[in-house]
């Protein structure tokens, strides 16, 4: 190497001999042959060793795994929550309806409200945060959307904390959410909505990003479907409104989830997998598909 370094380092003016390179040999232990020597030096001389100077390749880093989100405090803060929408599509009594300050801790897939000893839980499975108009005055407002069909508005401190309390809801959600089961079976052609539920999901989360894709295009091609079918009816109906709303939001919704777990597992990737608008229609005044077909009217948002 030392002789490598003498003839064609580009610091070194004057070269090394041959002769120069079998007398510094010489006054060492090693015995060569003077043949073998001549033909060492010649080689390096014609044929320069290089050194191979770049850095081994660092082994990929490992992708997270959901046990590891398990019992992670996601956010914590203060969130002023009212109830808006109960499980059975109706709004709460008069008194339990109004705005209460609560502090709020998101950990694993558990969002818990604590104050003064009283402690409540919404399991974050299905649930969906998104961003609602101004309401009644009050700003940096989000509807939570469970998959019971409840519904609460939380309020956060600031603009950023919204977004980070949204941010975390849907991650979470997407994370945790196990995939929706097939419809109820009905005599009547009744569209029926597939049920969702409470448990964890037990996939990976490489196969939950998968399954959220595939439930994308699912959706997708039953609302082209159900598009189509609108020019072989004389006036939709309201259930038809009904499917067409829900369609759009499940479609919204798993494209969000989606979208999160692909940062969550590919942070440096350059392709984004998909780029979905903003799942910020606000449905604060939604009504379920029997009260409006009892009322004739078409599901809508504000």
């Amino acid at each position: 190497m030392m002789l490598n370094t003498d003839l064609h380092g580009g610091m070194v003016e004057r070269k090394m001999t041959y002769n120069q390179f079998e007398s510094n040999l010489r006054n060492t232990e090693a015995t060569i042959d003077k043949g073998v020597l001549k033909e060492l030096y010649n080689g390096i001389k014609s044929k320069p060793i290089i050194v191979n100077t770049t850095q081994p390749a660092e082994p990929p880093k490992p992708l997270p795994t959901l046990e590891q989100y398990e019992n992670v405090i996601h956010k914590q803060g203060s969130l002023v929550k009212k109830n808006y929408i109960l499980m059975s599509g109706k709004r709460p009594g008069i008194f339990k309806r109004g705005w209460k300050r609560w502090d709020a801790e998101l950990r694993g897939s558990k969002l818990t409200f604590s104050k003064g000893g009283k402690k409540t839980e919404i399991i974050c499975h299905h649930c969906i945060a998104s961003r609602t108009i101004t309401h009644r005055n009050r700003h940096c407002v989000m509807l939570l959307l469970c998959a019971d069909d409840r519904q609460f508005l939380l309020q956060a401190v600031d603009d950023t904390d919204l977004q980070e309390w949204m941010h975390a809801i849907n991650k979470v959600a997407a994370m945790f959410s196990a995939l929706p089961m097939a419809a109820p079976v009905s005599n009547s052609n009744t569209f029926q909505p597939h049920s969702l539920p409470m448990s964890r999901t037990k996939c990976s989360l490489e196969e939950q990003l998968q399954n959220h894709m595939t439930q994308v295009d699912k959706l997708t091609h039953e609302y082209d479907a159900l598009i189509r079918q609108q020019s072989n009816l004389v006036a939709p109906t309201p259930e038809w409104h009904y499917k067409k709303r829900y369609l759009e939001k499940e479609k919204e919704k798993f494209e969000e989830y989606a979208h999160l777990l692909n940062t969550l597992l590919f942070p440096d990737s350059e392709e984004s997998l998909m780029s979905p608008q903003s799942f910020g229609r606000a449905t604060a005044n939604r009504m379920s598909y029997k009260r409006a077909v009892q009322k004739n009217v078409t599901p809508v948002n504000v």
